[in-house]
């Protein structure tokens, strides 16, 4: 095997195993001395949605330690879905639902014997395009990804905006009113519009198949009308979330966004037509992400970093408590 690292027996004191748990495939890599190795790996999500989802994600990354050679002091996970305040406690992720209502940090860290750290998709290729992508240098950033799902995430003096908790998750705002469903989300939020899942539908009613879907509507008028439609959705969802958070920047990616034919100079022109762009007077930056889902591997030193200085916040001071 090739790598950036070479793979020790035992473990590293920095290694990072990365893992972008995906409504299609987990996909895993590593990051040593903050730097992404040289090795990718990806393995359907079907078994997490059958039976002990924690339970087959351990399984499969004791698949990816042997593999590798190199056992990580430490395991970044990305979660499609909404993640409580403690960063543990998975209230929704729709399209993997075996993880939902788990405390995935602690059982997952107690089944494999290194700490566990969650952090939302979005938010971890957010982070890793800024670090290290088309973002770089950027201080305030609205990221939308368009997978099989939709994901969002905002991002500014290097912190990402949380609201609540799990703020800017747009593929489950209220969207259309068709009623429009998708299993396991409630009827007409935007993903059942503007997602791969969605897309998936068109393509399976014409018969084509969904890697090549886009090329196909040069050809069928009827097709080629849906696939205007659903770059349209995809348009407003972005516009809804400029007009949210007013950011400087916008990134897009997506396994979707990458598809042959994906009509990209289309995007930009109807978001630059329905996001209230004009009225803040500047133009549009707007930029494409360069690192696909390897992202991931650049923004996870810093999910790390950011939920260690958590824990030590939360830890009282002996000092303090000596006072008290």
């Amino acid at each position: 095997m090739n790598t950036t690292h070479r793979p020790q027996p035992g473990g590293h004191h920095d290694a990072i195993l990365v893992i972008d748990i995906g409504g299609t495939n987990v996909k895993f890599g590593y990051t040593v001395g903050n730097r992404p190795a040289d090795y990718r790996k990806l393995i359907s999500s079907e078994s997490l949605r059958a039976g002990d989802a924690v339970g087959a994600l351990a399984g499969m990354i004791e698949i990816v330690v042997a593999e590798f050679g190199l056992v990580p002091a430490s395991v970044v996970a990305a979660i499609p879905g909404y993640i409580d305040t403690d960063f543990d406690h998975v209230l929704t992720a729709a399209n993997v639902a075996g993880l939902e209502g788990r405390r995935v940090a602690t059982d997952l860290a107690a089944r494999i014997g290194c700490p566990v750290y969650l952090e939302r998709d979005s938010i971890l290729a957010l982070m890793g395009e800024m670090h290290a992508g088309s973002a770089r240098g950027c201080d305030d950033v609205l990221g939308v990804y368009f997978g099989t799902g939709v994901g969002g995430a905002y991002v500014q003096d290097g912190k990402p905006f949380r609201g609540g908790g799990w703020s800017l998750e747009i593929g489950l705002m209220p969207f259309m009113a068709e009623g429009r469903k998708l299993e396991g989300l409630r009827d007409d939020c935007l993903e059942a519009y503007a997602s791969g899942r969605a897309l998936q539908i068109i393509a399976d009613r014409y018969e084509v198949p969904i890697g090549e879907v886009f090329r196909a509507g040069a050809n069928h008028a009827d097709l080629a009308a849906e696939l205007d439609r659903f770059v349209l959705f995809q348009a407003l969802a972005v516009g809804v979330g400029f007009a949210m958070m007013s950011p400087s920047t916008i990134v897009l990616g997506g396994g979707v966004l990458d598809m042959p034919g994906y009509p990209r100079d289309t995007l930009r022109a109807l978001i630059d037509q329905y996001a209230p762009v004009s009225e803040t007077r500047r133009e549009l930056d707007l930029r494409w992400c360069d690192h696909g889902w390897v992202a991931v591997l650049h923004g996870a030193p810093a999910v790390v970093e950011e939920q260690r200085e958590v824990a030590r916040a939360a830890v009282p001071r002996p000092d303090i408590v000596a006072a008290r």
